[in-house]
């Protein structure tokens, strides 16, 4: 979860993990007939692919915008399944990493 707020009037970011399940929606294919939608669990207190390539950019804007983040950092880790390594986990995660490396 991120977000933009006032804290005693002074504007800063906010990022916080989500702690409940999450099911991610993954469209069928228009190009394959037999192709169907499926619900896809994702537990919370887990970065995964997509949370945490959000995640990093959102550092990045928070930095070039100047302000202050406060990360709620409740996170159990990042997910390590087949699926994910190959959806670029390890990519995104260091992504996160560079990310607040390079935050000024």
């Amino acid at each position: 979860v991120v977000g933009r707020g006032r804290l005693g009037g002074i504007p800063m970011g906010a990022i916080a993990v989500e702690t409940r399940l999450v099911e991610q929606v993954v469209p069928a294919d228009p190009a394959d007939v037999n192709s169907r939608e499926a619900i896809l669990p994702q537990a919370g207190q887990v970065l995964f692919p997509d949370s945490s390539y959000k995640t990093a950019q959102a550092i990045k804007d928070f930095g070039k915008e100047g302000m202050p983040i406060m990360i709620f950092a409740n996170w159990r880790g990042f997910s390590g399944g087949s699926r994910d390594m190959a959806g670029g986990i390890l990519k995104f995660g260091a992504m996160i990493v560079d990310a607040l490396r390079e935050y000024e």
